[in-house]
């Protein structure tokens, strides 16, 4: 018994001693800095003084009653994210399933679908700028029946929030691609053959039997797809800054806004970005929640 305890208080000892430096890493600049943003949501710090004063909910209670930027924000974010996560994902997968039914170029087709991800989501929303402003006019006079290219994407209040989601729609694709070929490529073939045998058309495959068996897969990809789009930033900040007006403005470019633009509300923000985190983390576990119970086994 005593060496059984020995060889466990051991293992312990080893197991602390090579997680130790992680565990410190984490502890310092993840663990301290968020305990001192929240923190900081209880104050009315602007950033800059060395002091602040605790008002306690106020902040709260304000970006609910009496803010109705971060409101407006807030709805034009879920739309990003319902749009992006939806279409992002749909398409994707169908391009991996036809990508994966061809025979000939599948590792070209990969690259080439790939490839946009690689880059930096600001140079993508530089590109996507000049494209929206001079490249789709230029097409569009190549023929009356392209007429509708040479419309204000960026500048109209309408259509700016679309233009934004068809960028970040291309430049994702690729990546979710990826997630779903590598799970069609763990799908035995012989189950596909076996449904085949009994009548079952290519439809009725992938409805019935690519899909469930891909939704490790697809959890994966709408996770990811869900928690980036709530936090977006970097490309609708290029892209459009927020305008115009609010039209664009995320939850994330509200609180850059508000914490570091000319308002100098630094703790009025944080008290945002934990209203943002938590509503990252309670959609995230919900859908985590929804498929991982729908998850099947081949």
């Amino acid at each position: 018994m005593n060496s059984i305890r020995q060889r466990s208080g051991k293992s312990t000892a080893s197991l602390l001693l090579f997680t130790a430096p992680f565990l410190l890493v984490f502890a310092v600049f993840f663990l301290y800095p968020l305990a001192r943003g929240v923190l900081l949501s209880f104050t009315d710090w602007n950033g800059i003084q060395r002091t602040a004063s605790f008002n306690g909910l106020h902040n709260y209670i304000e970006l609910f009653t009496d803010d109705p930027r971060f409101l407006y924000s807030l709805w034009i974010t879920f739309i990003f994210t319902a749009l992006t996560v939806i279409v992002s994902n749909a398409l994707s997968l169908v391009l991996a399933v036809l990508i994966e039914s061809v025979k000939r170029f599948k590792n070209t087709l990969r690259t080439l679908f790939f490839l946009p991800y690689v880059f930096s989501l600001v140079v993508v929303g530089f590109t996507w700028k000049i494209m929206y402003i001079e490249v789709l006019p230029d097409i569009a006079k190549l023929s009356p029946l392209l007429e509708f290219l040479n419309l204000d994407y960026i500048g109209h209040p309408q259509l700016a929030l679309y233009a934004v989601i068809v960028m970040n729609i291309w430049f994702s694709l690729g990546y979710y691609m990826i997630i779903y070929l590598a799970g069609i490529q763990t799908i035995d073939a012989s189950v596909m053959e076996a449904a085949s045998l009994d009548g079952a058309t290519g439809w009725t495959r992938f409805r019935a039997m690519t899909v469930p068996l891909l939704m490790p897969s697809i959890s994966i990809c709408i996770f990811t797809s869900i928690t980036s789009s709530l936090k977006i930033f970097d490309a609708i900040f290029v892209l459009t800054g927020g305008g115009p007006g609010y039209a664009t403005e995320s939850i994330a470019l509200n609180i850059y806004y508000e914490a570091f633009g000319t308002a100098n509300r630094f703790g009025y923000g944080m008290a945002k970005s934990v209203t943002l985190g938590v509503i990252v983390l309670l959609v995230s576990y919900l859908q985590l929640k929804f498929f991982k119970s729908r998850e099947v086994e081949a």
